[in-house]
């Protein structure tokens, strides 16, 4: 009886102690929304996995909508879903591919890309990474636009007489089909190389080859982070400035430009937290140089002391890391929402213009 007794009040306090558990669980802060909930996995390429967040198909499908209530007729609408759809998606993969294949080369392990309406994230351990080879994964982005310009041209030539042209006067869907879509292809590929390469602002491809560069030319990371804020305050309201005018004038895609300055301000805004913080080491682009500045007078007195020449970091050559890295497009140890906001907002506005449009066709 007494085993029994023992028994059953054992049972009870198992249970209880899963009970407390349970509620302890429950009453934790719920985690922040993850953009990552929202996305899909689409299969990987050259073992990167690659998730597609479920805004980005209806960017395609706006734009079609724009164009069959502009009335200019079904083929219209295909040019509009292949050229926002699949070529868009291949285009921004393929740049994003660049900075995976670069990454690989400096010996950091890509994680997965996260194709959204605003373009590509590359999530990548960058933990150690130098200026020098910041600079190398930054601009091999950009670089992967050359020979798909290339490859549109030579498309273009070959079905438009020899001719390789940036203007479609003269030429109509109904019987220049593939030219027209090659130059589409063109202004967007040339678009994406001029803006990632000579837009300075921050997470850009080009804010991060200035602020290596400014590293690499001996600045504190500090000031580095502080001239980088300077730089892309103005460029997000020009921006902001001319995504309002080009909506208030019936672009239709206008509202994405909108929700790309709100994310670069965003983004801008969270390096001038971090700057007066001092969490500027929380961040792969700045936290390299602070170690080195830290680890250089350190390791040069243990030289001295232990007579050992060891292995020295010179130039740019690479240097092995440790520890878990940091993801690139991601808040350090935290998911963020903002991905999500933007896409919605971005779409909400398109679908009230594209309203708009189809009242005054009608």
């Amino acid at each position: 009886l007494k085993l029994r007794v023992w028994v059953f009040f054992g049972r009870i306090a198992v249970a209880a102690r899963a009970a407390n558990r349970g509620m302890a669980a429950a009453q934790q802060p719920s985690q922040p929304f993850s953009m990552e909930r929202l996305s899909m996995p689409c299969g990987s390429v050259a073992g990167v996995p690659i998730r597609v967040h479920f805004m980005l198909p209806l960017v395609a499908g706006l734009a079609a909508f724009s164009a069959a209530a502009s009335g200019f007729g079904l083929l219209a609408v295909l040019f509009a879903i292949v050229v926002n759809g699949p070529l868009l998606l291949l285009t921004v993969l393929v740049h994003e591919m660049g900075h995976v294949t670069a990454a690989r080369r400096c010996g950091f392990a890509p994680d997965h890309i996260l194709l959204w309406p605003l373009g590509g994230l590359a999530y990548i351990s960058k933990q150690g990474i130098t200026p020098r080879e910041q600079i190398f994964v930054s601009g091999m982005g950009p670089a992967t636009h050359v020979p798909m310009l290339a490859l549109w041209a030579g498309i273009l030539a070959a079905t438009n007489g020899g001719h390789v042209t940036l203007s479609t006067a003269g030429m109509w869907y109904s019987t220049h089909f593939v030219p027209v879509m090659c130059v589409a292809m063109l202004m967007n590929n040339l678009a994406m190389l001029a803006f990632n390469l000579l837009v300075p602002c921050i997470p850009l491809d080009c804010s991060q080859i200035f602020v290596s560069l400014l590293l690499l030319c001996g600045c504190e990371a500090g000031l580095a982070a502080k001239i980088m804020v300077i730089v892309s305050v103005p460029i997000v309201l020009l921006l902001l400035l001319f995504g309002i005018w080009a909506w208030m004038g019936g672009t239709s895609m206008a509202s994405l430009t909108v929700m790309m300055a709100i994310w670069l301000g965003v983004q801008t805004w969270k390096l001038h937290q971090a700057r007066m913080q001092g969490q500027l080491a929380h961040m792969p682009l700045f936290a390299s140089a602070m170690a080195m500045k830290t680890d250089g007078s350190s390791s040069s007195g243990a030289a001295a002391s232990s007579g050992s020449g060891g292995v020295g970091r010179s130039g740019g050559g690479f240097r092995p890391f440790e520890g878990a890295g940091h993801t690139l497009g991601s808040t350090v140890g935290k998911s963020t929402n903002e991905v999500c906001i933007a896409s919605m907002v971005a779409v909400a506005i398109n679908a009230v213009l594209m309203a708009q449009m189809s009242a005054v066709a009608l």
